[in-house]
């Protein structure tokens, strides 16, 4: 995988000349979507592959089978762990509320729709079995002799069983309108990038960070709350927390050990930012992870 994201950038989709709906299938040694908006509603399905999803101020792990529904104009992207080569798999359907042919805010019939797409500008994580159905659906909609009409109807259908289940939650904190300006568009992805790839060091400082995305200190402390709805401290702690959990679930390194491959130096500071972020401490996480994994197997 290479270093980190280059730019921000608002994403022009082409779409279906039939539909006006957008089947792209993905896949590679890396996901490395990078950090972009666009007016298109998007719905994600990880056939294959680990790693980071960003959406707005969420910062989360994904791994196969995570599916996601994210609102228009809500920044994101999902971002393999760097120096993981396995091979990935992506489902993404691109839309446009008027590319199903519907006025939907004309009428009641369509409402829960409107509805759904509102609570898609926080992004949306699809879990149960509302999840299992719409990544089948999807599935056959990505096979080469679905029609286009089986496409419209399979995607109405997935997007109607969604605005009627409770299997769904937000992901972002609050909803926050993206940074238009293009040059504050591509800073926040250099920023999203640079962190991604250095996030575990130990020494990395606010002042390299602000050197490396070419600003002021000063500059950056106002800029970045903005950006990611949250201090430069808060948001590198959830990366490296992100990480970790990471660690926890699948290895059995220690936490001592965690602590230093995540950036946090000491146990002390790991165990205190752990369980600020996430309510509970690294051995405590890694045992209720274990016990679930026990019972899906």
């Amino acid at each position: 995988m290479q270093s980190g994201i280059k730019r921000a950038l608002f994403e022009h989709v082409r779409h279906d000349r039939d539909l006006g709906i957008l089947f792209r299938d993905v896949t590679g040694n890396a996901l490395q979507f990078p950090w972009h908006f666009h007016p298109e509603l998007e719905l994600t399905h990880i056939v294959r592959g680990v790693g980071r999803r960003y959406v707005a101020d969420s910062i989360e792990p994904f791994d196969a089978g995570d599916l996601c529904l994210v609102g228009a104009s809500t920044p994101h992207c999902w971002l393999t762990e760097q120096g993981d080569t396995s091979p990935v798999h992506a489902r993404v359907i691109q839309f446009l509320p008027e590319s199903l042919g519907l006025s939907l805010t004309e009428t009641a019939t369509f409402r829960p729709l409107v509805k759904l797409f509102e609570r898609a500008r926080r992004g949306l994580l699809v879990t149960g079995p509302a999840r299992a159905r719409a990544a089948e659906t999807m599935r056959e909609l990505f096979t080469e002799r679905t029609r286009s009409l089986d496409r419209y109807v399979g995607l109405l259908a997935i997007l109607t069983d969604l605005s009627e289940v409770e299997d769904l939650r937000e992901l972002a904190l609050v909803e926050s309108p993206p940074p238009h300006d293009a040059q504050t568009t591509e800073v926040a992805g250099r920023l999203l990038g640079f962190l991604h790839q250095h996030a575990t060091d130990a020494e990395l400082s606010f002042n390299q960070v602000a050197r490396a995305v070419g600003m002021s200190r000063a500059s950056l402390g106002r800029v970045f709350p903005k950006l990611f709805g949250r201090t430069f401290a808060k948001y590198l702690a959830e990366v490296r927390v992100v990480k970790a959990c990471s660690l926890l679930s699948e290895t059995d390194k220690s936490v001592a050990e965690i602590a230093v491959e995540t950036g946090f130096g000491s146990v002390s500071n790991f165990n205190r930012r752990f369980l600020a972020l996430k309510g509970t401490s690294p051995l405590r996480y890694r045992k209720t992870a274990q016990a679930r994994a026990r019972a899906a197997s």
